[in-house]
């Protein structure tokens, strides 16, 4: 009997349901990453933690495609199984395998917020909540930053509560990509999705 061939493949979830795909598809038996990340935003009350996905509305399961297409496609909360044009979003299990590592058993990595000089924030509360401003100095005898904020028509200079501000952060993967580390992320950008049936048995797709 010949050994099942189980793939990663992308998966697309409903709108904001794709931590209910995950606990679906897991139910159902399936291996599955569904990476997060936890970081500090901006809010009108001050910053809060929160844990978002990785990639919004896209996780990963890996399964054999002609066995369980059907089971996976129309799991509970699922939207699709992408493609990269005409091939199916397999991804290596070397990429997957280094992911889980970075990520660990939880799938959730707390993105780190050092502010230093230069590093670009992004304050809250009401009357500038939303504006960003470049770090001057540090002020850690009373808390507090000075930073560089255009507002009325020029750069000005503010002292605020260091509580107050978010470091503006990249994405966890940005730095990856731009070294070209990434595997996932030379096959092109996000994959369009495509309604399409598996191949037929012996097809060469």
């Amino acid at each position: 009997m010949e050994e099942p061939v189980l793939n990663w493949f992308c998966l697309r979830s409903q709108p904001r349901r794709q931590n209910v795909a995950s606990i679906h598809l897991r139910s159902l038996g399936f291996e599955v990453f569904n990476p997060h990340i936890r970081l500090r935003r901006a809010t009108k009350g001050g910053p809060i933690w929160r844990t978002e996905p990785l990639f919004p509305n896209y996780l990963f399961a890996r399964f054999e495609l002609l066995v369980a297409y059907r089971q996976v496609r129309y799991a509970f909360a699922v939207s699709d199984i992408l493609k990269f044009g005409s091939r199916w979003a397999v991804l290596p299990d070397g990429e997957i395998a280094t992911l889980r590592t970075q990520w660990g058993e939880t799938e959730a990595m707390e993105v780190p917020d050092t502010i230093t000089p230069g590093t670009t924030v992004k304050l809250t509360g009401a009357l500038f909540h939303g504006m960003e401003a470049r770090v001057v100095c540090l002020l850690p005898a009373r808390q507090r930053l000075k930073i560089l904020i255009e507002f009325l028509g020029g750069v000005k200079e503010a002292e605020v509560d260091a509580s107050q501000v978010v470091a503006v952060t990249s994405h966890p993967l940005a730095a990856g990509e731009r070294n070209g580390h990434s595997e996932m992320t030379r096959r092109g950008s996000r994959p369009s999705p495509k309604q399409a049936e598996p191949p037929a048995p012996g097809s060469t797709e």
